[in-house]
């Protein structure tokens, strides 16, 4: 058993120890593989049940590129996680306006 443990120690050790963990080891190819996330919010208009939210939601959910949708019916906005290499602002805005709901970014 003593040498099951050593044996993982010293293999689990060299691991992390050649791996991207270490800061010395990050090269310029590792940064560009790193996807950026950017928030856009928008004011949603014609919301008038509480069904709508879920509509809208799925709309820009359908965006290629868009992470993260949340929508409030109260204040009549959603907020949007993106990869502005993939989706925009605009691409999302439109979705959710031809679903017929406006939405304007704010």
């Amino acid at each position: 058993m003593k040498n099951i443990i050593v044996l993982t120690l010293f293999f689990g050790a060299s691991l992390f120890s050649n791996t991207a963990f270490a800061s010395d080891n990050i090269s310029s190819l590792d940064v560009g593989i790193v996807a950026t996330e950017q928030t856009a919010k928008y004011s949603i208009e014609h919301m008038t049940c509480i069904t709508c939210p879920f509509t809208v939601r799925k709309a820009m959910e359908n965006v290629e590129g868009v992470i993260k949708v949340t929508v409030d019916f109260n204040s009549k906005t959603a907020v949007v996680v993106f990869n502005p290499q993939i989706a925009s602002v605009e691409k999302i805005g439109s979705a959710s306006t031809n679903a017929g709901y406006k939405a304007t970014s704010i």
